[in-house]
């Protein structure tokens, strides 16, 4: 037999403050993974010129893609390669020294794009049609990128 309780067990806000929580929740939410997202492609756009310049901020450097494939979790890895304004798909193994650990710290940042900020990256994006290891790749547009507003 059930005895009915004689108070509530716990207080809780009102229904329509709660509401007001959640929507204001949700939006500051998206609102940081879209601006996560724009921030990391302008970080991936300055990691492909650190690698391709050695870090010399005002060297030239000839990239206008990247190429990313996208993992088992739904976020973006730099497959390490890209494309130069010759349009030709090139490792950066085969114009770098060391390009292994260059990619590799490349990929610090680039999961940080995946499916929360698809918004900001998918337009600036074009995907490729082949699926290597059955992954889904991408290639970024640069100059899309470095432009977005890091705000």
């Amino acid at each position: 037999m059930h005895n009915e309780p004689e108070a509530k067990s716990y207080p809780l806000p009102e229904g329509p403050d709660m509401g007001q929580a959640v929507d204001s929740a949700l939006k500051a939410s998206q609102a940081a993974a879209q601006r996560l997202g724009r921030v990391m492609c302008v970080i991936t756009a300055a990691a492909v010129r650190d690698v391709l310049t050695d870090r010399d901020h005002d060297a030239p450097f000839d990239a206008e893609w990247v190429e990313v494939a996208v993992s088992g979790d739904g976020s973006l890895f730099a497959t390490g390669w890209y494309w130069p304004v010759s349009g030709e798909r090139t490792a950066f193994a085969d114009v770098v020294d060391d390009a292994a650990n260059e990619v590799f710290d490349m990929n610090e940042w680039t999961p940080y794009l995946d499916d929360s900020n698809r918004e900001v990256w998918e337009p600036i994006s074009e995907r490729l049609p082949d699926h290597r290891d059955g992954r889904r790749v991408w290639r970024i547009n640069l100059a899309a990128a470095a432009a977005l507003p890091l705000a």
